[in-house]
């Protein structure tokens, strides 16, 4: 469950040419000497070192060839090693621009797909880096560690639980939804498989089976270790939406020592400060927008079908907590 890669020749020339088309999302920049000689700007390491292969009026050196060498993972790296890997290696990267030229001679380099495409690559990598800025590990000291296993008792233990769940996405929702079980707590099965977006536990009943500390992302965590057995959460916000959380099984078990668990501990800290930088960041960024959803005209824009020969994806349900 979603909570918790002549025939020798040919195979090689093909892993080859897989490389070089992965790094076609990575234009190398001035690999070659295209610029005209009225441009002047410093040498960059691309254009320098011994000339490697001259075609169509275009050069390749020793400078560009080892910028792509060292954009290649570990394994590539050693696979090219050898002196015909090499050599198909560069007639790759040749035949690349090649058929790039060819592209351009017919004005593919200006179709609107293409464009499209490239844009829609352009946002992606703007957008890392924006984000770069804000997932940088922060420092956590070990008495701030100390501080979180004082203050919470009941978590990192030994104890056991069973317990179920609902997943909303809209709040409202989950506080209707509350609401109808705070008057009524043996209707959660059967609103468990009527609402709940999670529809792997859903068709249980809601039901996640038994687990101890560690397994589920904090917040749904510390809500569900802190319930006894027939008590129902209030509503619990994850990244994955909204929950409402009820206990049915609880063994208890013994604290584990601070030593043992202080590394876990401290990841968690790291990830929640991360967590909670990223989410200020954005919140700012939409209150300075002033950004408005109409959800009524939301509600009116629903997907396309899903073909029929495919499977319906459900929901994304809740991975391990890292």
């Amino acid at each position: 469950m979603a909570w918790r890669r002549m025939r020798a020749r040919s195979s090689s020339t093909a892993l080859v040419l897989l490389v070089v088309a992965g790094m076609a999302c990575h234009p190398r920049e001035s690999a070659h000497e295209t610029q005209p000689a009225s441009q002047t700007k410093a040498t960059e390491p691309e254009d320098t070192g011994e000339v490697i292969a001259t075609y169509g009026g275009q050069t390749l050196r020793a400078g560009a060839l080892t910028k792509e060498l060292e954009r290649m993972p570990g394994p590539s790296r050693l696979y090219l090693s050898s002196p015909e890997r090499k050599r198909q290696f560069v007639e790759n990267l040749v035949m690349n621009d090649l058929l790039f030229a060819e592209g351009q001679k017919t004005g593919l380099d200006r179709d609107p797909e293409v464009e499209a495409q490239v844009n829609e690559l352009r946002k992606r990598l703007v957008v890392q880096r924006v984000m770069r800025q804000y997932q940088t590990p922060p420092t956590v000291t070990d008495e701030q560690v100390q501080a979180y296993y004082d203050a919470n008792p009941d978590l990192y233990s030994r104890t056991q639980i069973r317990a179920s769940h609902i997943l909303v996405k809209d709040e409202g929702q989950a506080k209707e939804l509350l609401a109808q079980l705070r008057a009524d707590p043996s209707r959660f099965a059967a609103l468990a498989r009527e609402k709940s977006t999670d529809t792997s536990s859903g068709a249980k009943g809601g039901d996640l089976g038994t687990f101890g500390q560690g397994r589920m992302v904090p917040d749904f965590e510390r809500a569900a270790f802190k319930l006894k057995v027939g008590e129902i959460s209030d509503v619990v916000k994850t990244q994955y939406g909204y929950h409402i959380i009820m206990v049915t099984e609880r063994v208890e078990g013994d604290r584990k020592p601070f030593d043992q668990v202080k590394e876990q501990i401290r990841a968690t800290l790291r990830n929640q400060i991360l967590q909670d930088r990223v989410q200020g960041y954005m919140e700012r960024l939409k209150q300075e927008a002033n950004l408005k959803i109409n959800d009524d005209a939301l509600a009116r824009v629903n997907p396309p079908p899903t073909p029929s020969t495919l499977p319906t994806p459900g929901p994304p349900g809740m991975p391990p907590a890292h």
